[in-house]
């Protein structure tokens, strides 16, 4: 294969340079990074962008990592291309969050590359196809779903990866051709890790079966990522967003086939930084089915899924704030703060034009015991509205499924014998007066 050739005809098919004027190519020294360097470097005039290398030093290795990055910055010097530099302690970050060596470098390499350049800049990575085709067989050890069967891909969001499709022993036979000298990493013969194992074993059997496996493997994976991709953009339909939280109607969600539904899950707790294994998405189902229209579970990071009867929400738990209890004025206007609303309780003709925004509840005044205060429920409240059974205010919270979660925030009247009216819900007989016969009025007016 013609390496220069497919490099370019990968970043025109997948439109990697598309708003962009400058690449970063990702240098370790390597066989692999050397030949994307190189390659670039011949295209970059004809396609008209600035090339820059990035080195990152895992301080993995000893010395053998010092002499990486000098071989780096001294190809980069005899080019003239400018160098990004960047250390850290793997072992030390691996240790703290709990994470294998080669998750631990792979994270802080990629944040140290995210974090160059701008929005018209490129991150190259040098993934080649045998890389490709070692990840796929890596993610089907684990069980990984579709998603991670789908491999590497060519684009994610700045960041690409032009040799994707070229084969290791055409990338060296390039370095040959060309009298292009690159460090070894010694680490990469160490089949204590996994991938080694792979790369040095099992591999060649596969290559001895099918000489060209990995073309195989880059057709599946880029299949089944259009499989994913399509899967996910339909699933990406049924996630509302209310405000900062992720809403679902159950009744859809559990009418979804498996792998939309599961997909819409997971999308929704992506937004808030977290990944789901399976055994959570299947919990989340379980929720969404339970017959308890106010069951909650936690999910990680003060996130939390919760059924408000024939919705579920996943989002930051979000506890109501409290609201004290408040004397309400005969003849004014009072602020509640705490729920953006205003009271009036007085006579009809002070309180204005009363209008349909308005929550208005009508009294005789010589029926109420007391001074009025608007309070939290309390236990025991009970409410008997005109026409309708006497029932605590629980219940009827319950019937006029009120979430769990709002019912401490919702406004009580009451007097010293008890509740007059509940917002959302209804007034009581004892005080209660028809329009007609009333003569002073409660009315509720919503701030936002």
């Amino acid at each position: 294969m013609e390496v220069r050739e497919a490099v370019l005809g990968s970043i025109r098919e997948h439109g990697m340079l598309k708003g962009a004027d400058r690449i970063i190519c990702a240098l370790s020294g390597g066989a692999d990074s050397v030949c994307l360097a190189d390659v670039l470097l011949s295209l970059s005039a004809e396609l008209g962008f600035r090339l820059e290398c990035a080195h990152f030093n895992h301080r993995l290795r000893g010395e053998e990592s010092l002499r990486d990055a000098s071989f780096v910055a001294a190809w980069c010097s005899e080019r003239g291309l400018k160098l990004y530099t960047g250390s850290s302690d793997v072992s030390a970050y691996a240790s703290v969050h709990r994470m294998g060596t080669e998750e631990a470098a792979r994270t802080l390499r990629y944040e140290f590359l995210e974090r160059l350049g701008d929005e018209r800049t490129r991150i190259a990575t040098a993934h080649q196809a045998d890389d490709q085709a070692e990840t796929l067989l890596m993610n089907l050890l684990r069980g990984s779903g579709l998603k991670g069967l789908g491999g590497i891909p060519p684009v994610r969001g700045r960041i690409i990866r032009p040799l994707l499709g070229v084969r290791r022993e055409d990338i060296l036979a390039y370095l040959a051709k060309r009298g292009l000298s690159f460090v070894e990493d010694s680490s990469n013969r160490d089949t204590d890790y996994r991938r080694n194992k792979l790369r040095h074993t099992v591999m060649p059997l596969l290559r001895e079966l099918n000489p060209a496996f990995a073309e195989a493997c880059g057709r599946t994976a880029g299949m089944l990522r259009e499989d994913e991709a399509f899967l996910s953009d339909t699933a990406a339909k049924y996630v509302t967003m209310e405000g900062e939280r992720a809403v679902f109607s159950v009744r859809e969600l559990m009418s979804l086939p498996g792998p939309l539904s599961s997909r819409a899950l997971r999308q929704a707790a992506a937004r808030f930084g977290i990944r789901p294994e399976e055994k959570h998405i299947n919990a989340l189902l379980s929720l969404a089915a339970s017959e308890n229209p106010s069951a909650r579970m936690d999910l990680h990071s003060g996130v939390s899924a919760q059924r408000q009867y024939d919705r579920l929400l996943i989002g930051k738990r979000d506890e109501p704030e409290p609201f004290r209890e408040t004397a309400l004025s005969y003849g004014s206007w009072t602020e509640i703060d705490e729920l953006d609303i205003c009271v009036f309780w007085g006579e009809r003709s002070e309180c204005g034009k009363i209008h349909g925004k308005f929550t208005t509840y009508f009294f005789k005044k010589d029926r109420i015991c007391g001074r009025i205060t608007v309070r939290p429920r309390k236990e025991g409240d009970y409410l008997r509205p005109t026409g309708r059974q006497g029932k605590t205010l629980k219940k009827w919270m319950i019937q006029e499924k009120i979430p769990a979660a709002e019912r401490n925030r919702l406004p009580v009247f009451a007097d010293e014998k008890g509740v007059l009216a509940v917002r959302g819900i209804g007034a009581d007989v004892r005080a209660q007066a028809s329009r007609e016969e009333a003569d002073s009025v409660l009315v509720i007016l919503e701030r936002k």
